[in-house]
């Protein structure tokens, strides 16, 4: 995927013909299939640990929009999130901390994704058995904690059987046009289809 053979975690088309690649490391990079050897980096975590494990999430605006003015999300696996706007990859439009358990064996389930019918929305899973969604609108580039503004617990609470291990979200996507609306699945074998509630303070 890049010149020192770095791992992928996460790729999406941008459009029909303009790939982006996340590596393990954090590392973004843009392809164009029109010059499949015209890998481009296009952005990378600053003093991240070689230890620590990212992904990222993507959000197609909306019809005739550029793909480059959608922010790109990265997620890695001590809870640190960053967000890049594509056309200026220098410096971060935001960065912010989810409140997450310690890292554990998850590391390989990470997943963020934006809210394809809400602006500014995403949600990540990966660590436990929950998925938590958060509202960007308000973060700066302080690093602070963010507050999720809803945490889906179904699967945490849901029982693990027998195993005695509880589940771990394995992966969550939003639905396409209900705006409050996810589906999740979890190690358990698990699968739910779920809303959120805005909270009264944001009503």
């Amino acid at each position: 995927a890049s010149r020192g053979s770095e791992e992928l975690s996460t790729l999406a088309f941008l459009d029909c013909n303009t790939l982006l690649l996340c590596c393990t490391t954090g590392r973004l990079c843009l392809a164009d299939i029109r010059q499949p050897q015209g890998l481009v980096e296009a952005t990378s975590v600053p003093s991240a640990p070689c230890t620590e494990q990212w992904c990222m999430g993507t959000r197609h605006g909306a019809q005739g929009s550029e793909p480059s003015s959608q922010p790109v999300a990265r997620l890695s696996s001590r809870g640190l999130l960053t967000l890049t706007d594509l056309r200026k990859t220098s410096e971060l439009l935001a960065l912010a901390k989810a409140r997450v358990p310690s890292p554990g064996s998850g590391a390989e389930f990470l997943c963020v994704s934006w809210a394809p019918a809400l602006e500014g929305y995403l949600a990540i899973s990966g660590f436990d058995g929950t998925v938590h969604v958060y509202d960007t609108q308000s973060w700066d580039s302080s690093g602070r904690e963010a507050e999720p503004i809803f945490v889906h617990k179904g699967h945490a609470f849901g029982g693990a059987g027998g195993s005695g291990d509880p589940p771990l979200v394995t992966v969550h996507t939003w639905h396409l046009q209900k705006p409050r609306t996810l589906l999740s699945a979890a190690s358990d074998g698990s699968l739910h289809v779920w809303d959120w509630v805005q909270p009264c303070g944001k009503c």
